[in-house]
């Protein structure tokens, strides 16, 4: 028989998504899943759906929900998942997004083969109707088939309560794992719904963003990860820090003054900035006056980031 391999989905004020989601879940090719849903509380009707799915779906018996006893974010769940799970793999999804049929056969296959810690598939960004396709190890936790010795071994977790629990774990990951491979096939499709402006970040977020790049500067200066690595995952962090700032920008709260603790030439301070063109002058911007910052962070924005 096949490996087993654990599919970890929360379950969270979904109710207008869950069924697409979860269908595409359960209806995978590959035979041998174990699914764990995690209930984490929301108030609306998202778990009543997913009960009515189980009662007639032919692979019900495969899944476990585990209930949360109250809401305490993404970030718990996919702890939750990891912990509780029983596969030799695990695959982490959102239960707003969409599986290929075939992706965990695909994912499998490749680790089979390669036998490395984690296997990233591409993924279409769906904008309304036009569907964008991206192939690289992303900072989202999703679409990865993650080796579960590999996460417990090395305490690889998500942060509870925090809205932006991806940047960290994604940090652990590259900055630990001994290999990992990306495979051209879509396995994954997410979707942001273009008729609903995106959430403003509340105050509380842009705390936490910060606290997150300190955490996983100093999980990064602290691991054996090699030169290529550490540059790679410094470069990810400064262009999320350069989003999180144009977001203080157009921010109706009273958050700019964080674009300085985000851009503190103290981030930048090491001696793998001397090894990169892109560090480099992200060093010299981070040294500038706020004022000057945020000049060249509205030039940014209106004109390049497009």
């Amino acid at each position: 028989m096949k490996d087993l391999i654990t599919i970890g989905m929360p379950v969270y004020n979904v109710e207008k998504y869950v069924e697409k989601a979860l269908l595409s879940a359960l209806n995978q090719t590959y035979c041998n899943i174990e699914y764990i849903l995690v209930d984490d509380k929301g108030p609306d009707n998202s778990m009543f759906i997913v009960r009515n799915i189980l009662s007639t779906h032919p692979r019900a018996k495969d899944v476990r929900i585990i209930e949360h006893p109250e809401n305490i974010g993404t970030g718990a769940t996919r702890n939750t998942a990891i912990d509780s799970a029983n596969g030799k793999y695990i695959f982490l999804m959102d239960s707003d997004d969409e599986l290929s049929p075939d992706c965990i056969q695909k994912l499998y296959d490749k680790m089979i083969e390669t036998n490395v810690d984690v296997v990233c598939g591409s993924y279409g960004h769906f904008t309304g109707e036009k569907m964008s396709c991206f192939s690289c190890f992303h900072v989202p936790v999703w679409n990865k088939l993650y080796n579960l010795q590999f996460l417990r071994e090395n305490n690889i977790r998500a942060i509870p309560n925090h809205l932006l629990e991806d940047v960290f774990f994604y940090v652990q990951v590259l900055a630990t794992a001994k290999s990992y491979i990306i495979i051209p096939d879509i396995t994954y499709y997410y979707y942001t719904i273009i008729n609903i402006p995106p959430k403003e970040w509340s105050e509380r977020i842009f705390i936490e963003w910060n606290q997150i790049l300190i955490d996983s500067l100093n999980f990064l200066n602290n691991s054996t990860a090699d030169i290529k690595t550490r540059i790679i995952i410094r470069k990810k962090l400064f262009w999320l820090v350069i989003g999180a700032s144009g977001l203080a920008l157009k921010s109706s709260h009273n958050v700019q003054h964080y674009i300085n603790d985000y851009l503190k030439p103290d981030h930048l301070k090491n001696k793998d900035t001397l090894h990169n063109w892109i560090l480099i002058p992200a060093y010299i911007f981070s040294c500038l006056p706020l004022k000057i910052k945020k000049i060249l962070l509205r030039f940014y924005m209106k004109f390049i980031s497009k």
